[in-house]
């Protein structure tokens, strides 16, 4: 019986050899045999995982106290369960006595923390940004706070508030107008902070030769040069035809400032054309911006 056990556990060390080797820096593996957890006791990061693959006959089973983990994990299946608060956290198979079906995971890392993420950093004008995270404790109904720090400002001001969903998370739609940094704080805990980028909103219509390009954002952007620019099929580049000056702002609402400028342009007809706010244009406070594209008929 124990020459049985000792060569179980012996596959079992090989097996979980080559997962290791085969897993990411950020995943650490666990092989369940007949005889136990193999190894018993892991250590990780915080936002790492674990994930135990079954190498038995039978069903097991693995729940982490104190957090929201708990797997059923069939013959010749893998689970993994994330950790994203510091601490020690035991683990067991509830189907099984043996102490072997014991371990203990220990998470290195703050004991509590929230992260922020976007799918995008970069955004047109007032257009709609999602912005999503996870509180470390990994329960619902959790209040996350998102400030922001609009360009040009000195400190964070609130925006609203979000609530956990099932594992901790969170989400929160947001319009930036200006580049704009982000932070959530959940507890007395902060995110990293989110930095994203603001292009002005640009518009070109026509009317014969004559054409006029609008310039939306929350600064006025009188003054400012644009790039008229007809698309060259031949060399799959876009070609400078001439530089206008946005002229003066109206407010249409408050916060938003629209400048225009209309001008001439003799354009073939077929050609696409566009007007483009250089970097240099945009200034510390905006990122550059294309208009639509408007084809010559």
């Amino acid at each position: 019986m124990r020459s049985t056990t000792f060569g179980i556990v012996l596959v079992a060390l090989v097996a979980a050899a080559a997962f290791h080797g085969t897993a990411g820096a950020a995943d650490r593996g666990v092989v369940i045999t007949g005889a136990g957890f193999v190894p018993t006791d892991v250590t990780i990061a915080v936002g790492d995982s674990v994930t135990w693959k079954n190498a038995d006959a039978a069903a097991h089973q693995v729940e982490v106290a104190k957090t929201t983990c708990s797997l059923t994990i069939q013959p010749g299946t893998s689970a993994s369960c994330t950790f994203r608060a510091g601490g020690k956290f035991s683990y067991r198979d509830p189907s099984q006595k043996a102490a072997a079906f014991r371990g203990t995971i220990t998470v290195t890392g703050p004991r509590a923390s929230v992260t922020l993420a976007s799918a995008r950093t970069t955004s047109a004008y007032s257009a709609p940004l999602t912005l999503s995270g996870v509180v470390s404790n990994q329960q619902t109904n959790q209040s996350v706070t998102v400030q922001s720090q609009d360009c040009g400002k000195t400190a964070l001001t609130r925006l609203g508030t979000a609530t956990t969903t099932a594992g901790g998370r969170w989400t929160f739609t947001v319009r930036p107008t200006i580049n704009t940094v982000y932070q959530a704080r959940w507890r007395t805990s902060d995110s990293t902070k989110l930095a994203v980028k603001v292009s002005p909103k640009l518009r070109l219509t026509r009317s014969g030769r004559r054409f006029t390009a609008q310039a939306t954002a929350a600064q006025a952007l009188t003054g400012k040069t644009l790039v008229f620019q007809r698309y060259r099929a031949a060399t799959r580049r876009w070609a400078t035809v001439k530089r206008v000056t946005l002229g003066a702002a109206t407010t249409p609402s408050p916060g938003t400032f629209v400048a225009s400028t209309r001008f001439r342009s003799a354009v073939r007809r077929g050609s696409r054309v566009r007007v483009l706010l250089p970097q240099a244009q945009a200034g510390a406070c905006y990122a550059a911006g294309t208009s639509n594209t408007l084809r010559i008929r």
